[in-house]
């Protein structure tokens, strides 16, 4: 197992929910089978071992509802980014903290915000792997995985993160190791979320198309995501980069809400 790989793949998933240890640190920790060398907060050690676990458990199992269900038990570490019962598909007229909601913008509206349905059940789950088993069984298709599982919101939480790592199971990337990661670039990434949203949002199906192919033409190539998985290090992968506190920064991104 290359952990270089993983370890692009690992923070590229963490960056889902705000992982913050490098790549290096991230590798560090696959190279000595330890999370110490990752940032010491909950959340990064959790998405961390979590993933790993996810990741264990649906090679096991393979593509398929127990897989999915899988990925998501697996998030058991003790930290406010995983779900208070995992593996557990969501019913928000048996379990009250099974209704969610997502908001979709900064400052979110009543309006703005998305409401996936009340109840999810395996056969939900059936619909997703079938459609993908059915068809050309492409990286498109393996990132509408992704993108119909982040929308159905089947668990209580850790939905992004469970979606890419089956849209990874059903893609088979674990042999090659040329994992389906996020785009690179920030700003990329950022709006690869914001389609993701308006994915979320969209009432029909030619909304649904018009927003995944945003989604798809912001995503590194095959060859771009082999090349990068690949490389060595990079300076900005083994340290944290931060701004002078000279430097007064302006938030583009705001959000007054607590």
């Amino acid at each position: 197992m290359d952990n270089t790989r993983l370890a692009r793949f690992i923070t590229s998933l963490g960056s889902l929910n705000g992982y913050g240890s490098t790549v290096a640190q991230t590798k560090r920790a696959l190279d000595i089978g330890s999370s110490k060398p990752l940032n010491q907060n909950n959340d990064d050690v959790a998405i961390f071992e979590d993933a790993l676990s996810g990741i264990k458990a649906i090679k096991k199992i393979g593509f398929n509802v127990d897989g999915i269900i899988a990925i998501n038990k697996s998030f058991d570490s003790p930290s406010e980014e995983e779900p208070d019962l995992p593996g557990h598909l969501r019913n928000e007229y048996y379990n009250s903290d099974d209704a969610i909601a997502i908001a979709t913008a900064p400052n979110s509206s009543v309006n703005d915000y998305y409401r996936p349905p009340a109840v999810v059940t395996r056969q939900d789950l059936q619909e997703i792997v079938e459609i993908f088993n059915k068809s050309n069984k492409s990286e498109k298709d393996a990132w509408k995985v992704f993108a119909s599982l982040a929308k159905l919101q089947p668990f209580q939480d850790g939905n992004k993160r469970t979606a890419l790592i089956a849209a990874n199971a059903a893609f088979d990337t674990w042999e090659d190791e040329n994992y389906l990661t996020l785009p690179f670039n920030d700003l990329d990434r950022a709006e690869f979320t914001i389609s993701l949203m308006r994915y979320y949002k969209a009432d029909d199906s030619t909304q649904e198309e018009r927003a995944f192919e945003h989604m798809l033409s912001l995503l590194p190539t095959d060859k771009e995501r082999t090349a990068h998985l690949k490389a060595p290090l990079t300076d900005a992968e083994k340290q944290a980069q931060s701004i002078s506190p000279t430097i007064k920064v302006k938030e583009e991104f705001r959000s007054d809400k607590k």
